[in-house]
């Protein structure tokens, strides 16, 4: 008796496509709110202004502790967001101001009775640049992937419009941070590999992979942070923002949030690939399927997991580079080193996003392999 194995159409299966008025609706929807929740205007006194001119300028010496630090005061005329025009002392010791150039100065320009104010240089304005490599990577996105890449980014300004909508505003309001931080990583998934995948045995098998493997990421999160003595206050940032929410904030369930949140990019990666790769190579030999398929699919998935560990290990040495840098030049011992607070996150962050990558590769293969299954590979005479 010869035995056939009847070809399966994958098509279905491994490419999804996303319906063209769904994607318009979730763009539409994620630009809405993000021009709702970030185009308020702002309380801050940090205000806009384009340098008309430097009418003046002078080097001048503050105190500071037992040192004494120079500083560059300049007279300038500002005309402002508004289109009002004011001349300002403005005091600069970090960068430089030509006309021309956009800055951002903090004080109150409002107050009639003071006429001679100095006002502090907060930040000059990156927006050309920004927009500038914006352009540059969409048609870079577009050149390399066509509209499958446009639909990643629709998914992107979807993830952001999650996290300025409801992930921040909820954290504020005092919500538990790694709950919100599960649920709304969970809504960037769902619209995130719809968008990208369709809806598909693929795109579910990544889904259940990623969500399992994010449970595991915000039990190990906790665990650790609980065992190391976390306090939340290892950046400045912390700081200010226990001091500007009165202590309100969780900060050490803050940490956890985001560690969760930072994983999910990782694991999406890892996790579609993997899913990917079962489904092609089910595709290529109809007789793989079960143990073999799943092994198969791990001589790849390993390769991916030493080139992604690598590449978070990496990616958050650099992100403490000066850190790092600082501590070397003082010759700490290692046990302190490690142990600073804010090398220890890093640390801990590294450890727990790739456990989560280490895991999500061998059950979103397995899942995928169930799901080859489910399909039947029907025999016939």
């Amino acid at each position: 008796m010869n035995h056939q194995y009847k070809k399966m159409d994958y098509n279905h299966i491994e490419h999804g496509k996303p319906n063209k008025y769904a994607v318009i609706v979730i763009l539409a929807v994620s630009f809405i709110t993000l021009f709702l929740t970030l185009g308020r205007s702002s309380t801050e006194d940090v205000i806009g202004g384009l340098v008309k001119e430097i009418r003046d300028e002078r080097d001048v010496s503050s105190p500071m502790g037992d040192k004494v630090v120079k500083e560059q005061e300049l007279l300038v005329e500002l005309e402002l967001d508004d289109g009002n025009k004011k001349e300002v002392v403005i005091v600069n010791d970090f960068m430089p101001v030509e006309s021309g150039d956009t800055i951002f100065v903090r004080g109150s320009f409002f107050v009639e009775e003071q006429e001679e104010r100095s006002f502090d240089i907060v930040d000059i304005s990156r927006k050309n640049g920004i927009l500038f490599f914006t352009f540059f990577f969409i048609v870079l996105v577009f050149i390399t992937s066509g509209w499958k890449g446009f639909y990643s980014l629709v998914g992107l300004v979807f993830s952001f419009a999650v996290i300025f909508s409801f992930i921040v505003p909820q954290i504020l309001k005092e919500a538990n941070p790694v709950f919100i931080g599960v649920v709304g990583s969970f809504f960037i998934l769902l619209a995130t590999l719809y968008l990208s995948y369709g809806f598909s045995r693929k795109s579910l098998s990544a889904l259940i992979g990623i969500s399992l493997s994010l449970l595991f990421v915000g039990v190990f999160a906790d665990t650790a942070i609980k065992l190391m003595d976390f306090s939340g206050f290892a950046g400045e940032e912390s700081m200010f923002l226990s001091v500007e929410t009165d202590n309100s904030l969780n900060l050490v369930g803050l940490l956890v949030a985001g560690i969760i949140i930072a994983a999910v990019g990782v694991l999406d990666d890892v996790a579609i690939t993997q899913a990917s790769t079962v489904f092609s190579l089910a595709s290529v030999d109809y007789s793989l399927r079960g143990l073999r398929l799943f092994r198969k699919s791990m001589e790849v998935g390993q390769d991916h997991i030493s080139a992604v560990v690598n590449t978070l290990v990496l990616a958050y040495t650099g992100a403490a580079l000066p850190l790092v840098l600082l501590l070397s030049l003082r010759k700490v011992p290692v046990e302190y080193f490690i142990s600073v607070e804010i090398v220890a996150e890093e640390i801990a962050r590294t450890l727990i996003a790739s456990s989560g990558l280490l895991l999500a590769v061998p059950m979103t293969a397995a899942i995928a392999v169930l799901f080859t299954r489910t399909t039947g590979n029907k025999r016939y005479n």
